[in-house]
């Protein structure tokens, strides 16, 4: 199989995320050095004052002076400390989709090249992880790196996040941001493909696929799905991509990869604009 990397969009967030965190990381050392310097000061201060002071409680100046800087910097060590904890954990999701992505790249290498695999394709409704283009067909393919679950009911679709030993921890949406369910940040990319490459003279279909790359994932209940694949490892996909084949001669492909890379030249181009 032959991939191409059309955006490196996700390791390019990855990249600005750890870029962050060391920021932060740098922040919250230099305000708990802040703390410790007005701690020492304060000591200083009190050990410099008059008997009487010290046995009065009577602050001096450079006491309160310390006090204050002590304060602000252990208040700001604090909001520091939250922002690298939440910074740490979009890193920690970036990582694990880049490695998600990477991990299916690598159990599809053994492909023949035939097959073109177009990595980052991004259109008017979003970016897909993996675009296939070989004799098969067209797949457009989402990936995702969870210890999950997940469960769906057309364009609902849910997890139950599993510890180690496959126990149920936690629950939520299997969705983006946006609130878009996993089988719809696949299928609108998909569906503007195949609306382009129709438009092109190419009447093709372009299937699509949820994959959950982790070893200890699961597909629990799955009705009226809206994708054509979703599985955990890629068997069943490439038993799917052999039984939903489309045949593509040679030409058929070449042609078919050109326009997918003059889309996304487009519009990538008009992002660059915005």
């Amino acid at each position: 199989m032959r991939v191409e990397y059309l955006s490196d969009h996700g390791g390019r967030q990855l990249r600005q995320a750890e870029q962050q965190l060391l920021h932060a990381r740098t922040s919250l050392a230099s305000w708990q050095d802040a703390d410790v310097r007005a701690d020492v000061d304060l000591r200083t201060a009190r050990r410099a004052k008059p008997l009487w002071k010290r046995l009065l409680f009577v602050a001096t100046a450079e006491e309160n002076a310390a006090r204050a800087r002590r304060a602000q910097a252990r208040q700001q060590a604090f909001h520091a400390r939250q922002n690298v904890q939440q910074i740490d954990h979009v890193v920690q999701q970036r990582a694990a989709g880049v490695a998600g992505e990477d991990a299916l790249a690598f159990e599809l290498s053994g492909l023949s090249d035939e097959w073109v695999m177009l990595r980052g394709y991004r259109n008017r409704r979003g970016e897909t992880d993996h675009l296939l283009v070989g004799p098969q067909g067209v797949w457009a393919i989402e990936v995702k790196l969870r210890r999950v679950r997940v469960h769906a009911d057309g364009d609902d679709w849910w997890f139950e996040k599993l510890d180690r030993w496959g126990n149920v921890v936690d629950s939520g949406p299997a969705t983006d941001r946006s609130g878009r369910s996993w089988a719809r940040q696949v299928t609108d990319v998909a569906g503007d493909l195949a609306a382009w490459l129709n438009r092109n003279g190419q009447a093709v279909p372009v299937r699509t696929a949820v994959m959950v790359m982790h070893e200890q994932a699961q597909i629990g209940r799955c009705d009226n799905l809206t994708v054509d694949v979703v599985a955990t490892g890629t068997g069943y996909l490439l038993e799917q991509m052999w039984q939903r084949a489309t045949p593509l001669s040679p030409d058929d492909r070449a042609r078919l990869v050109a326009l997918i890379q003059r889309d996304h030249r487009f519009h990538q181009d008009r992002r660059r604009k915005r």
